[in-house]
């Protein structure tokens, strides 16, 4: 698998470098690693539709950028490709407590769950020194998923010192989970430092460092699961602002915070969930939502070390983040309204968190018996 990844990286960053250079496309390229594979021994032993995946994902990051929604392409140096794709059924199979990978032969797993449904894909994932088999499977629509839930709508204001404040007065604290892992990663980034390149102590030092950012990682995603999964449970329409957090990262002072808070992971994880569930996300203007009076209207200026919302106009008196939660959700709904039809996202850039499906053979059938896309996550031995 190592081996698979490797020759993998080395095509996608060939591939790349064929496109810079004499601007092909998809097709000609997958053309052309069918014919090259004959005669390479390093393709050769890498199944043929596994290479043709790498040319696929080459051309959505390639459509991406054009579009506006990514930045350019970048060559892959070593350890930063780390997944390849079985596109077909035909290239992998599960059997019980194993799977069966072509090119590569059949490896145990700890299946997560039983897996229901037909499998269409297979993503293998080197996660430092832990591998996963991420299965996607076609079911038929389950009870409750696709119908439009009977919930309240809600504002949702995201903030650093409270990570999240919803218009109902619910809030979840933000737990900083890298400011607890600090002291540490900063030990094992001076360790590693110090060791010599090319030496087993240096891997050592890195596969530690590696893993403490993982632990990271997993603490920021179990997070934003299950705040995205209470919020689409609880909310049929969820008012989200449309932070541009590329550029509020500029701000070196707040920079690990808001990356720390995870707010895009959050709104992309919130928006594929109220949409399985026939809810919706709406991005809406931050402009003002934090000075304005949620009952008047009237404007109060307020630092950002002044926590409470007091209007002198009608007197209100509430917290500052339920109160942009507020208005949040005010705008929201006025800006619905004006829709004819319901959009998951109402921006113009739509499709950057929308999550996408690949599907190997055509499309897949809609209407009341079109079939969900599940993902399965196994861990191999």
């Amino acid at each position: 698998m190592s081996q698979t990844i490797e020759t993998c990286r080395r095509l996608y960053n060939d591939l790349l470098e064929e496109r810079l250079k004499e601007n092909t496309n998809y097709f000609a390229q997958t053309k052309a690693v069918t014919a090259v594979r004959r005669e390479d021994k390093f393709l050769g032993a890498v199944n043929a539709q596994v290479l043709q995946d790498v040319a696929l994902r080459l051309d959505m990051a390639c459509s991406r950028f054009f579009k506006g929604l990514s930045r350019r392409p970048r060559f892959k140096r070593a350890g930063r490709y780390k997944s390849f794709t079985y596109p077909q059924l035909g290239g992998f199979r599960v059997l019980g407590g194993e799977i069966r990978l072509s090119k590569i032969g059949l490896i145990k797993i700890r299946p997560a769950r039983l897996i229901a449904g037909t499998p269409k894909t297979c993503t293998i994932i080197m996660d430092v020194d832990v591998w996963f088999a991420c299965v996607t499977v076609e079911t038929e629509n389950s009870q409750g998923i696709g119908q439009m839930p009977c919930g309240p709508a809600v504002g949702v204001d995201l903030g650093i010192n409270r990570l999240v404040t919803l218009s109902d007065g619910k809030k979840f604290e933000n737990p900083r989970v890298f400011v607890r892992a600090r002291g540490r990663i900063t030990i094992l980034q001076r360790q590693l430092s110090r060791r010599k390149v090319g030496s087993k102590n240096r891997q050592k030092s890195r596969i530690a460092l590696a893993k403490a950012w993982r632990r990271v990682r997993n603490q920021r995603s179990d997070l934003a699961h299950k705040i995205s999964a209470f919020l689409s449970k609880e909310y049929s329409t969820i008012v989200f602002e449309d932070l541009n957090i590329s550029n509020m990262v500029r701000n070196h002072r707040l920079a690990s915070a808001i990356m720390d808070a995870s707010w895009g992971n959050l709104r992309r994880l919130a928006a594929y969930k109220a949409e399985r569930r026939g809810g919706r996300v709406i991005l809406v203007n931050p402009k003002g939502t934090s000075q304005k009076c949620s009952r008047c209207g009237e404007m109060v200026a307020k630092e950002l070390s002044e926590r409470i919302h007091d209007c002198r106009g009608c007197g209100l008196v509430v917290d500052r983040d339920v109160n942009a939660a507020r208005n949040i959700l005010r705008v929201g709904l006025e800006q619905a309204r004006v829709e004819e039809q319901p959009l998951l996202f109402n921006r113009r850039r739509i499709s950057k968190f929308v999550p996408l499906k690949q599907e190997a053979r055509g499309t897949r059938p809609t209407g009341s018996t079109a079939g969900s896309s599940i993902h399965h996550q196994f861990l191999l031995f």
